[in-house]
């Protein structure tokens, strides 16, 4: 009888060391970076809250700055998330464009910014040209080219005018700002 008993309880303590070595194992394992539903399962390695950096050319001349209530760096692709981001574009010679959101996703070098959510660009004026205030959903900014656009409904005021489109691309160095459909323009007289 001792050696049953031995015998069940040799069993039983091999089983339970072999869950916990499952358990341990599957824990241990890193989680997918995207889960089914689209959310993110890896944790970020570091946030920042409250920061802001500048990108300067080899002269030393201030190119964009970026700024953002909290920041979230995920190690898994490399990207940034950003809260209530802010960019300034301050290229010389050029009017200050400045770019506000609810959020914004950064690649890992910092090429491109979608921002999302109460998007709102402020192009200064400049050249005869009054300041611009553009509204919409979604914006991809590549703050390199000075390029932003979307293709989603934009809002865009100017002086006198309220142009609503769908799709847009603005280069802020050329100054050009392409609508890509559905252009309707409202001008109201001036007062």
């Amino acid at each position: 009888m001792t050696s049953w008993m031995l015998s069940g309880f040799l069993l039983l303590l091999a089983t339970l060391l072999a869950a916990l070595l499952f358990w341990l194992n599957q824990s241990a394992q890193a989680p997918s970076p995207v889960q089914a539903d689209g959310s993110r399962g890896a944790a970020p390695d570091y946030m920042i809250e409250n920061f802001s950096a500048v990108r300067m050319d080899r002269d030393g001349v201030t190119r964009h700055l970026l700024s953002a209530k909290r920041m979230l760096h995920y190690p898994d692709d490399d990207t940034t998330d950003l809260e209530q981001p802010r960019f300034i574009n301050t290229e010389p010679g050029k009017p200050v464009m400045r770019v506000d959101a609810d959020q914004a996703k950064m690649t890992a070098n910092g090429e491109d910014i979608y921002l999302t959510g109460n998007v709102k660009v402020l192009r200064g004026g400049g050249k005869g040209r009054k300041e611009t205030v553009m509204t919409t959903s979604f914006l991809h900014l590549l703050p390199d080219d000075g390029i932003a656009k979307t293709d989603r409904p934009v809002v865009i005021t100017e002086a006198n005018a309220v142009i609503k489109a769908v799709g847009m691309e603005v280069s802020n160095r050329t100054q050009v700002t392409q609508l890509l459909s559905q252009v309707r323009v409202v001008h109201a007289k001036a007062r």
